[in-house]
């Protein structure tokens, strides 16, 4: 019996030695938005800091979806190259900075924006679309000059089977594009309404 038993563990071990387990392909995704083009009407004379940039606690590596209004779900093997608050801050920087032609802050006081990433993920339901969703603070001498919330969403053309992440990543970065720009409008215009009176008349369009 206990040559039975030891020759039954061999054949199972050479069986499990050879056979093939299936490794699982992690496939990952950029969502990184076309580079914004240079504004030359903008506003001259602002300064600003570009601060805190927080993104919602279940937004991180993973690529989420929505299949219902309340029920948040992630794909298996879907990845974010980077946490999607990185596109975030790269985006801002660039239509901020290089786009207009605005001082960067980098130390001392002055306004600072801040930014919440609420929804950075794919919609089921009613259609099928890419959603960001970002809530901006203007600070200044620890007021809060002007809050507000902005809500894109970008259809997700095609994109079945292996298609399907590719998709979702193309209508993500048009998403947070529009988005991002959206934000820095509202903000430049509301920087120059707040400006002095000295440097409002620099900073007017």
């Amino acid at each position: 019996m206990r040559a039975a038993a030891l020759a039954l563990a061999l054949v199972l071990g050479g069986c499990a030695l050879l056979s093939k387990s299936h490794s699982v392909e992690l496939r990952y995704f950029t969502a990184e938005p076309a580079p914004p083009a240079i504004v030359a009407a903008a506003p001259s004379g602002l300064r600003l800091r570009l601060g805190r940039i927080a993104a919602a606690a279940y937004l991180k590596d993973r690529i989420a979806f929505r299949a219902a209004p309340s029920e948040i779900g992630y794909y298996g093997t879907l990845r974010w190259a980077e946490p999607p608050d990185a596109y975030l801050r790269r985006a801002m920087a660039r239509a901020l900075f290089a786009a207009r032609p605005l001082q960067e802050i980098v130390s001392g006081g002055g306004p600072e924006l801040e930014l919440d990433l609420e929804a950075f993920e794919e919609l089921r339901v009613p259609r099928h679309a890419a959603r960001v969703t970002l809530t901006w603070r203007l600070r200044e001498d620890r007021a809060v000059v002007r809050q507000a919330t902005v809500v894109i969403d970008v259809p997700i053309a095609g994109g079945d089977g292996r298609a399907l992440g590719n998709a979702v990543a193309a209508a993500m970065a048009t998403a947070l594009g529009d988005a991002v720009e959206r934000v820095v409008v509202d903000v430049v215009a509301t920087m120059a309404r707040e400006a002095p009176q000295d440097q409002a008349a620099t900073a007017s369009p």
